[in-house]
C-alpha cells in the first residue's frame, strides 16, 4: 500500500507495524520520555540559572507528554486497537511535536532574550537608586 495515499493514513482499522519500525518508534518515544525526566530533574536543581530552569521546565513538560502519548500509540498499534491504533494518530503526534517545538524555540530565542534584556536594564537602573536599609 503506497504511503502517500489517503487510505494508508486514514484507515481506522489498525495495521501491524514492521518489527524494526515498531522497535524504532518504541526507542524514540522512550528516549523522549527519559529526556523529559532528565530535563525536569536538571531544571529543578537550585544551582540552575533561571533562564535554563524555565526552558528546561518547558522542554520536560513537552517531552514527557509527547513521549507518553507516543508510547501509548505504539501500544495501541501493537494491540491492533480499532480507531486508537490507526496511523493518523502518528500524524497528530507529529503535528503536536512541531507546534510544541516551535513554541519552545520561540521562547528560547525571543522571549527569553527579551526577559534577559529587561532584567539587565532594570539592574542597570537599580544600582543608582537608593537601597532600603536593613
Amino acid at each position: 500500500m503506497p504511503i502517500l495515499t489517503w487510505s494508508y493514513w486514514f484507515d481506522l482499522q489498525a495495521r501491524e507495524l514492521m518489527p524494526s519500525v515498531k522497535l524504532a518508534l518504541l526507542v524514540l518515544f522512550a528516549l523522549l520520555f527519559a529526556s523529559g525526566i532528565f530535563a525536569a530533574v536538571m531544571a529543578g536543581r537550585k544551582s540552575a540559572r533561571m533562564s535554563w530552569a524555565e526552558g528546561g521546565k518547558r522542554f520536560s513538560s513537552m517531552a514527557l507528554w509527547l513521549g507518553a502519548f507516543g508510547l501509548l500509540l505504539v501500544f495501541f498499534t501493537h494491540e491492533l486497537a480499532y480507531f486508537f491504533g490507526a496511523r493518523f494518530w502518528y500524524l497528530v503526534w507529529l503535528l503536536l511535536f512541531l507546534i510544541q517545538s516551535i513554541r519552545l524555540a520561540k521562547f528560547l530565542l525571543v522571549d527569553l532574550q527579551e526577559k534577559k534584556a529587561s532584567h539587565d536594564a532594570k539592574a542597570r537602573i537599580d544600582k543608582w537608586l537608593p537601597q532600603p536599609k536593613k
